[in-house]
């Protein structure tokens, strides 16, 4: 049995409200993840900037464009939410 079923199997038998408390940790562990993704996408980005700057060539991988992408539409989806 690998770890998710695991948790799966073990959180079944909690009460609601304790239950719930799992279900907020978990989100509290995926915003912490997506935050350090921010955060070195953030660093790519300046760098990328700073090499404009100083006239150098930049190359973007598809992962790289692909991931920038994904942030503005998450920015765009928080932006229309507020």
């Amino acid at each position: 049995m690998n770890t998710v079923e695991q948790i799966y199997q073990d959180v079944q038998e909690f009460p609601e409200p304790l239950a719930l408390e799992v279900l907020h940790f978990v989100e509290f562990l995926k915003a912490k993840h997506q935050s350090v993704s921010n955060l070195e996408l953030d660093q790519k980005i300046q760098q990328a900037i700073d090499q404009a700057e100083g006239g150098l060539v930049i190359t973007l991988d598809d992962t790289y464009v692909d991931n920038l992408n994904q942030r503005v539409q998450q920015r765009l989806a928080t932006a229309q939410k507020n």
